[in-house]
């Protein structure tokens, strides 16, 4: 029987496929969210239920490494099995997973259910990709098996559904060989200060990317900074930040002062994250962006392993405040145009409502089979945040929800024009 917290009484823990199947039947009519882990959510309809309502089922404790096959380069786990975890069990192995998430606690499930990418999805495409065969829960309660070779529209519509047409409770997934801890990687990092040349090249490197296990760009455009003057009423501005690097990571050969390096770095890493995550309020703020710079100027060797998780050290200590951000798929032949239509529709609602503060965007390859099928061309994908000031802070015509209405529409507008498709990410 599923595990009820007492603190708690309407989340539920269950350990296997057939608890799923009691707490989805049980919670019918109710609306019924489902949790992968701390990090990870997928809902089965489009509507929340009121907070007094709600039914919360947390597949953090279906978290097992069920079987590995070497010989076939497959894995078998819970859907709430860490990416992190598994990848660990499979090392064993002499194998990894292709595709992983940047942060340790993202799931195998919640992963799948939106489709999952990272930095190395111009070789391996999107997680999702990588599932060979799924058990699943509809949203009646019925239990269900779907792979890439039987019920293979149902596999596509459970993959990338956001849990709305189906709860994973386990994944077969494909492994590759790899020796993640000790394949070494140097950086080829391009920084610029102009967003056309930075678009241009980001286009070049995913069409062209070589031998480079990883890829990644990153810009950064700060409004321009206020600061009172100390006598006086009234505001100096002192100008904005616009800055990009693209970061290319290739395999290398190690040696011991390459090793040496990289504990450094790592260790300089960990110790930043560590005083960001802890770091409060407007004082904390430097630190809180040194720690987001330190993505954009990543050392210059390190492991695969440290690489995949780069963002892990430090990303969540920065990300205060509340934001907006989109992220879409963009066909390579209309990457550039999507690109820049997106930054000029944020650059514009800054500039007339105040509201924005910093653009924010990443982008790399996607060489995604379903992808392809679709559009008969790779993808870029591009993703876009925007620090929004607090509601009430700032002069405008319109206040956030009309803002994010309006910011909403102009993306699903360029959408429909350049066939680019919007990445819904797990909330």
């Amino acid at each position: 029987m599923s595990t009820t917290l007492a603190a708690l009484p309407e989340e539920y823990l269950p350990r296997d496929t057939a608890d799923v199947v009691r707490t989805v039947r049980d919670s019918r009519p109710q609306p019924l969210t489902v949790r992968g882990g701390d990090h990870s959510s997928e809902q089965l309809d489009d509507e929340p239920a009121p907070p007094d309502r709600r039914i919360v089922m947390s597949l953090r404790r279906m978290n097992r490494v069920q079987a590995v096959d070497a010989d076939a380069r497959l894995v078998r786990v819970q859907a709430g099995a860490r990416l992190s975890d598994i990848d660990r069990t499979l090392a064993a192995h002499g194998l990894g997973l292709p595709i992983v998430g940047d942060h340790r606690e993202i799931t195998a499930g919640g992963f799948a259910a939106v489709g999952g990418l990272s930095a190395a999805s111009h070789r391996y495409g999107m997680f999702s990709d990588n599932v060979v065969a799924l058990e699943y829960v509809d949203p009646e309660g019925r239990f269900g098996t779907c792979g890439r070779t039987h019920h293979a529209d149902r596999f596509r519509r459970i993959l990338g559904g956001a849990g709305r047409t189906g709860i994973i409770t386990a994944l077969t997934l494909q492994a590759i060989e790899v020796d993640k801890d000790h394949t070494w990687l140097t950086s080829d990092a391009h920084r610029f200060l102009d967003f056309d040349t930075f678009v241009e090249h980001s286009h070049a490197e995913i069409t062209r990317p070589g031998d480079a296990l990883l890829q990644v760009g990153r810009w950064v455009d700060t409004a321009p900074l206020r600061v009172s003057r100390p006598v006086g009423t009234g505001n100096i501005q002192l100008g904005t930040v616009r800055f990009g690097q693209w970061s290319s990571l290739h395999p290398t050969t190690a040696t011991p002062s390459l090793r040496a390096r990289r504990e450094l770095g790592a260790r300089a890493r960990k110790s930043l994250g560590a005083i960001a995550s802890a770091a409060g309020g407007r004082a904390g703020m430097p630190v809180r962006n040194a720690a987001a710079g330190a993505l954009m100027f990543a050392p210059k060797v390190l492991t695969l392993r440290d690489a995949e998780y780069l963002a892990d050290t430090v990303i969540s200590s920065s990300e205060r405040g509340p934001a907006y951000r989109v992220a879409v798929f963009a066909p390579m032949s209309s990457y550039s145009t999507v690109f820049h239509r997106l930054h000029d529709l944020f650059a514009d609602h800054r500039e007339r409502s105040g509201a924005i503060t910093v653009i924010s965007a990443m982008t790399y390859g996607v060489r995604s089979p379903d992808l392809h099928e679709s559009a008969g061309e790779d993808h870029g994908f591009i993703t876009f945040t925007c620090r929004l000031r607090p509601t009430g802070t700032y002069s405008g015509r319109s206040g956030a929800p009309e803002l994010v209405r309006d910011i909403t529409s102009g993306i699903d507008d360029i959408c429909r024009s350049e066939r680019a498709r919007r990445y819904h990410t797990p909330d």
